[in-house]
């Protein structure tokens, strides 16, 4: 059995009960437990103000590389109910060994308090979003936010987002932006800032143990309702 840090083992109990509700809320719905409707993206991040120092290879000079978005409400509350504005950004090549690097956003407040605070949001309005849990860089806490450039095309997301950093509680550093042009579509696919990492990123134990059992229920549930539909079929 492998060792599991004090700090992990702290985030493993509300972590489970986030994964239990996640669970029921994907078997009841019969869709994603998480984000279950959304819009997918293809774009490119720039970055216009590296940031070497912190170690981010995907920061580290200036550049465009392609990127991957999905853009979602959170929830899966009813149409025209406020939901948690939810956006995932996979960074082709920017993950260990050139894989690709994921991060996850959420609509949160805009003050250095309420920026790790989820925040409703009613349909067509677009705000900032954070990555909510600092992760480390360098030995620093870091924590990413985008926020709109554009305005959005009617259901649609804005086309570009600004992407800002913060050290600590600090105030926010630009770095890049983020070019994405939206389709009504959607992807199935998932998206995990743990098992696909940015390089020099690194999650602290307690987030670990806090987010993964419910990113394992949800694909749990998403393998266990996709058999149950393949025996459906060929009843």
């Amino acid at each position: 059995m492998t060792n599991r840090s004090p700090q992990s083992l702290a985030g493993a109990l509300p972590g489970g009960l986030l994964a239990g509700a996640a669970a029921v809320a994907g078997l009841l719905r019969r869709d994603k437990a998480l984000h279950p409707v959304g819009h997918l993206g293809t774009g490119h991040l720039v970055v216009d103000a590296p940031k070497p120092d912190l170690g981010l290879e995907a920061f580290t000079r200036a550049g465009a590389r392609p990127c991957r978005a999905r853009w979602s409400r959170s929830m899966g509350l009813p149409r025209g109910w406020p939901d948690i504005e939810g956006l995932a950004l996979r960074l082709e090549g920017a993950g260990p060994d050139g894989d690709d690097a994921d991060l996850l956003f959420a609509s949160t407040g805009g003050r250095r308090w309420s920026r790790y605070l989820l925040t409703l949001r009613g349909p067509g309005h677009f705000g900032p979003m954070t990555t909510l849990i600092p992760s480390r860089a360098a030995g620093r806490a870091v924590l990413f936010r985008l926020t709109p450039a554009s305005a959005p095309e009617g259901d649609l997301p804005p086309a570009t987002y600004a992407l800002d950093l913060a050290l600590g509680t600090g105030g926010w550093q630009p770095v890049a932006r983020v070019d994405v042009a939206w389709v009504e579509a959607d992807t199935a696919d998932r998206f995990d800032p743990i098992t696909h990492p940015l390089a020099g990123l690194e999650q602290y134990a307690f987030v670990e143990g806090l987010r993964e059992p419910a990113y394992v229920a949800a694909r749990a549930v998403a393998r266990a309702r996709h058999t149950t539909e393949q025996r459906r079929s060929h009843a």
